[in-house]
């Protein structure tokens, strides 16, 4: 029987104060170069032996020869931190508020604690670049090879949702598909106080923006979720200017492989009808992002079963499909594996929200939780 608890006590001031250190400097997608760097300091501090990609963002580290992985991303998102925030984010307009610095520093404490319990057990503890970019930073480690081998893959997703010492499980689809779209309408422009000699562009993205997403969910069957919102709208300078010009930018989630093979054309016959009925032009762009992830059932159980003997049988408790999005799926594409929604319930806002905290009590849970189930995945 490994001393899960033991080796994890002796890890928490450590790993506490590697979470805060990413989360005062977090780092956009592609651009994770300093926190590469704070990762590999870390896990070399520890006698482990981590490789850097080449372009110097995103990492890994092999305990033995590697059979089981876990993965950590690592970038932020384009958001200006609260000052009442503690930690805060010392690069201004950015912010840890999808819990990656926690997802990290819960991946260097499993390697380190994996290196001391087991040392020949077969390992990869990797961390992925550009979670949060379309396409995500899954794809060029696929393509990297960084699964290849490997039997099964896990990873955790924070959940303030879910009280801290409890971490979800499901089997099956665990996030949603997520595409990506940018609309743009042009017309001629004018004054504000003549609207009716023109294209009023901005009346045209007011309809798109309450029509589109009403026409998406009554194209489907009710019993299958598609969720269309946006998240952008660029347009005109002045009050009394019409502008020639408005982008709409945004995203649609769905679960069903059917569904989203009809989206694209939907969405453009949809804002055709629109501005053509209001005189403008148009243009769509349809990005197809990330698949749904779906939890492998045989990985899933393994885990449930380690946690609750690591963590005690309330630990592990069931959770709903999320509509967000993960590119940890393109890892599910090669390898069997799952992802896990790890409780840090203190009271803050939602993930990819300014008020986002998260309770440092998560780390140890994640780390506890990680390693037994690692150790079991080798054992199966």
């Amino acid at each position: 029987m490994h001393d899960f608890e033991g080796v994890v006590a002796a890890l928490v001031p450590g790993i506490t104060e590697l979470r805060h250190t990413l989360h005062r400097h977090p780092e956009p997608a592609n651009q994770e170069r300093r926190t590469t760097e704070l990762l590999v300091d870390a896990l070399e501090s520890a006698g482990l032996s981590p490789k850097t990609r080449d372009n110097g963002t995103g990492l890994w580290v092999d305990i033995g020869e590697p059979r089981v992985a876990f993965r950590a991303d690592i970038d932020a998102l384009p958001i200006t931190e609260p000052e009442t925030n503690r930690p805060r984010s010392e690069n201004p307009g950015w912010m840890h508020a999808c819990g990656h610095d926690a997802h990290s520093a819960i991946a260097v404490g499993i390697a380190i604690g994996l290196s001391r319990i087991d040392p020949d057990g077969g390992y990869r503890i990797f961390f992925q670049p550009a979670e949060e970019a379309i396409v995500g930073g899954a794809v060029d480690l696929v393509a990297e090879g960084m699964v290849d081998g490997i039997h099964a893959v896990m990873a955790y997703h924070v959940d303030p949702t879910l009280e801290t010492g409890r971490i979800g499980v499901r089997s099956g689809p665990v996030t949603a598909g997520a595409d990506g779209f940018t609309i743009v309408l042009e017309g001629p422009g004018g004054h504000t106080s003549r609207p009716h000699r023109t294209v009023d562009l901005v009346a045209t993205a007011g309809k798109v923006i309450t029509d589109l997403p009403s026409t998406v969910r009554a194209a489907f069957d009710a019993r299958m979720p598609v969720v269309t919102a946006f998240g952008a709208v660029h347009g005109g300078e002045a009050p009394n200017v019409i502008p020639t010009r408005v982008e709409l930018r945004g995203t649609i989630r769905s679960l069903h492989p059917e569904i989203r093979k009809e989206l694209p054309g939907l969405v453009e016959t949809t804002v055709a009808r629109i501005a053509s009925s209001h005189g403008a032009t148009h243009s769509v762009e349809y990005r197809h992002g990330v698949p749904p992830v779906v939890n492998d059932p045989g990985v899933a159980d393994v885990f449930a079963r380690a946690a609750r003997s690591a963590l005690g049988d309330d630990a592990v408790v069931p959770t709903e499909t999320s509509m967000g999005g993960e590119d940890f799926a393109y890892y599910l594409d090669r390898v069997p594996g799952a992802m896990f929604r790890l409780g840090v319930a203190c009271g803050g806002g939602d993930i990819h929200s300014a008020g986002f905290r998260l309770d440092d009590g998560a780390l140890a849970v994640g780390m506890t939780a990680g390693m037994a189930a690692m150790v079991s995945l080798t054992r199966g």
